[in-house]
């Protein structure tokens, strides 16, 4: 077939971002073949240490969201370090930058910045709420981004608190437009000759999850709540209780619908007329789910998902976590896998969602420790084993901790 490299091959990616949203970007940017160099200070980022799982200062959240790619660790605010910085700039093809926007400006790291060196780069910048407006300058999280893209108001029971969504949903859903955008931007590059800047936030992440809210609403006005386990536009929809557990039924059309009336052998709800159509099941659904909810008390979840699946009625169980991880179809289309970490063995983390006819994408590297990658990179960049040397003696690039005294022996013989 030729050349089956990784389709991102070739493109070297800098990764100034922290926490969630900006590292998994820059994750599945390597899993598709990035080289991408992940530039944190001496201390490492905050949630290296948010747990100790791993070890002190290897937590297993941070092993979950960065894998294949390397850390340098540089305090890139001092001018040995802004050589760093600028080297660094001058050969990537993309930079990922995650702080507020005056943060940025003030360690400048701006895309003015980057330009001036390169400017062919495609510059992203992640940030909670935007380039600039009124809460622009304001911290922000995926929790707050949750609440105030809508996403926290439409979950949960109805009379009840609004939940969060399990999952960090804000920075996950930011991730995936991170790549996605950078991807269009160097298609654009390719086809134009030129970089530019690309912006993600949270919030927009979270506002464009709930289009097939805002556009019924915005041409109504009715108020769209929370309905649990259900769906506010389709009936039923939902998670049914069983006599031992919980399910999930998805008969969202009316053939659907229709399915789930004969599996359940019906007629009399086949043919009222309160529930021929979606939108009659939606404006009744109260009395719907009642019928079949009490109806589906009788028996076990195993029971029911047998009769629905035999009948095409969409149709699965409610994993919790540890039943997910286990789940078949997760591990027939290998998303846990296995990576290898120098000190802590092997472990296992979820795979890459992205699957190529031709061109391969998978975990490339562990998590790296903080400067585990430091030297590599210096030498990469051009400098030399002694001002690589005096960089680490004096504070400017770090190397990881266990690591650490070989290295600096090898440095000073």
């Amino acid at each position: 077939m030729g050349n089956d490299k990784p389709p991102l091959s070739g493109i070297k990616v800098i990764d100034f971002t922290h926490i969630a949203a900006g590292p998994w970007a820059a994750s599945l940017m390597g899993d598709l073949g990035a080289d991408v160099v992940k530039v944190e200070p001496l201390s490492g980022e905050s949630f290296r240490v948010i747990d100790n799982i791993f070890d002190q200062g290897e937590s297993a959240y941070f092993y979950g969201v960065n894998r294949s790619k390397r850390s340098l660790a540089v305090e890139f605010r001092t001018p040995a370090g802004r050589e760093v910085l600028r080297r660094l700039v001058a050969q990537a093809d993309v930079a990922l930058v995650a702080f507020r926007p005056e943060a940025v400006i003030a360690m400048g790291l701006g895309y003015d910045d980057f330009r001036a060196i390169n400017d062919k780069i495609v510059y992203c910048s992640l940030t909670a709420w935007g380039e600039d407006g009124p809460r622009s300058h304001l911290p922000g999280m995926d929790l707050l981004a949750q609440a105030i893209g809508g996403t926290m108001g439409l979950t949960g029971e109805p009379g009840r608190p609004p939940v969060k969504v399990g999952p960090p949903i804000a920075d996950f859903v930011a991730s995936y437009l991170v790549g996605f955008s950078v991807c269009a931007a160097l298609v654009a590059r390719a086809r134009d000759g030129a970089g530019q800047q690309v912006s993600v936030s949270l919030l927009d992440g979270q506002v464009a999850s709930i289009a097939n809210y805002v556009a019924p609403y915005m041409r109504t006005r009715r108020p769209v709540r929370p309905v649990g386990g259900g769906h506010p536009q389709l009936v039923p929809y939902q998670v049914f209780q069983s006599r031992d557990g919980y399910f999930i039924v998805a008969a969202f059309n009316d053939k659907f619908w229709q399915l789930l009336t004969a599996a359940i052998a019906r007629d009399d709800l086949t043919h009222d007329p309160r529930f021929d159509t979606n939108e009659h099941r939606v404006t009744h659904r109260d009395v719907l789910i009642a019928d079949l909810q009490a109806m589906f008390m009788t028996e076990d979840s195993a029971y029911w998902l047998e009769r629905f699946e035999g009948r095409g009625v969409p149709c699965g169980p409610v994993n919790r976590l540890e039943e997910t991880v286990a789940d078949p179809q997760v591990l027939h289309n290998g998303m846990i896998v296995e990576l290898e970490h120098p000190r802590y063995g092997r472990y296992q983390t979820v795979g890459t969602p992205m699957k190529f006819s031709r061109t391969p994408a998978a975990p490339s590297r562990h998590a790296p420790s903080l400067g585990e990658h430091s030297l590599e990179v210096l030498d990469e960049l051009g400098f030399t084993p002694g001002e690589a040397r005096a960089m680490v003696r004096d504070g400017i690039v770090g190397l990881p901790a266990w690591a650490a005294d070989g290295r600096r022996e090898a440095l000073n013989g």
